[in-house]
């Protein structure tokens, strides 16, 4: 079960925003991910190398590898995840937490992706589905 924050901050996602952030070590196992995934009831992950972000693995994610017959007892999260990191030429996909969900919901269209990671004071505070991003939209019309 993800952990909301306070959903009385209207017209913001700061609402929607999913705390508790599932995170794997970039050289776990696809099966490993597949279990925290699971244990933890999260529809993503976060995959990091000591401090650093380096990708995110969602359920639709593995879904896909488990079609495609991916070795799940040898391939690495590190190797599946949308690689990216919080500076550089690859940033990962991210809003600030008191965005406004029509704009949030736009970086995901124009990114093709359904969940985003969250930022407040440069640090990832959790992510938000595109379900929060419309939940939080709903609010305003």
């Amino acid at each position: 079960m993800y952990a909301r924050t306070d959903q009385n901050k209207m017209g913001t996602i700061e609402g929607y925003i999913d705390t508790e952030i599932a995170t794997v070590r970039g050289d776990a196992t696809i099966k490993e991910v597949l279990n925290t995934m699971t244990a933890s009831n999260a529809s993503v992950v976060m995959v990091a190398e000591g401090e650093d972000i380096v990708g995110l693995l969602t359920a639709g994610d593995m879904g896909a590898m488990v079609v495609r017959g991916i070795n799940l007892e040898t391939s690495r999260a590190r190797d599946f995840s949308s690689l990216c990191g919080m500076s550089g030429s690859r940033p990962c996909v991210n809003v600030n937490y008191d965005e406004e969900p029509l704009n949030v919901l736009k970086v995901m269209q124009s990114w093709s992706t359904e969940r985003v990671l969250v930022i407040k004071d440069e640090k990832v505070v959790g992510t938000i589905s595109a379900l929060g991003a419309l939940k939080g939209w709903m609010e305003r019309v």
